[in-house]
C-alpha cells in the first residue's frame, strides 16, 4: 500500500490557491454587465483611515505553531508572528508567501519572533519544523 504524503511545495501551492480563491472576485456574468455574484467579497476590509487591508494567513506543519500579530494588515506595515515549536522540534524554515506566490523578506527579530512589510496582497506564513538535533 502506498503511503501519501503531502510535500511543502503541494502546501505553498494549496495555501496561494486558496488565498487568490479569497481575495480574488470573480463574477458569474464575465467582464461585461454587472456580476450576478462576487465570491470573496469579505477578503479586504477598509479601516476608518479608508486604507486597503490584506490577509495574513498563518501555515504550520506538525510540530509547533505559528502566531500573527494581526489577521489583515495595510500594505507598507510591518507585521510580525512568533513561532513556537513543540517540545522536540526546532523550527526548520520561515517563509512569508504573497497571493501572487512571490517570497517575501523576512526579518528575525529576536528568538522566535519574526516580522515583514505587508505588500499590496493578501500573504500566507508558512513555518516548517523539524526534530531537535543532538
Amino acid at each position: 500500500m502506498k503511503k501519501h504524503t503531502i510535500t511543502l511545495p503541494m502546501l505553498i501551492f494549496i495555501a496561494a490557491l486558496l488565498v487568490s480563491m479569497a481575495v480574488f472576485p470573480t463574477t458569474a456574468s464575465g467582464s461585461t454587465g454587472d456580476p450576478d455574484a462576487v465570491a470573496g467579497s469579505g477578503a479586504s476590509l477598509y479601516l476608518d483611515s479608508g486604507a486597503e487591508t490584506f490577509n495574513v494567513i498563518a501555515s504550520a506543519q506538525a510540530g509547533g505553531v505559528v502566531v500573527p500579530s494581526v489577521s489583515d494588515s495595510a500594505a507598507g506595515k510591518t507585521v510580525s508572528f512568533s513561532v513556537d515549536p513543540s517540545s522536540g522540534y526546532e523550527t526548520a524554515s520561515v517563509a512569508a508567501i504573497t497571493a501572487a506566490g512571490n517570497m517575501l523578506q523576512v526579518v528575525r527579530v529576536e528568538g522566535e519572533q519574526y516580522s515583514f512589510v505587508m505588500p499590496e496582497e493578501a500573504v500566507v506564513i508558512d513555518v516548517t519544523f523539524q526534530y531537535t538535533r543532538t
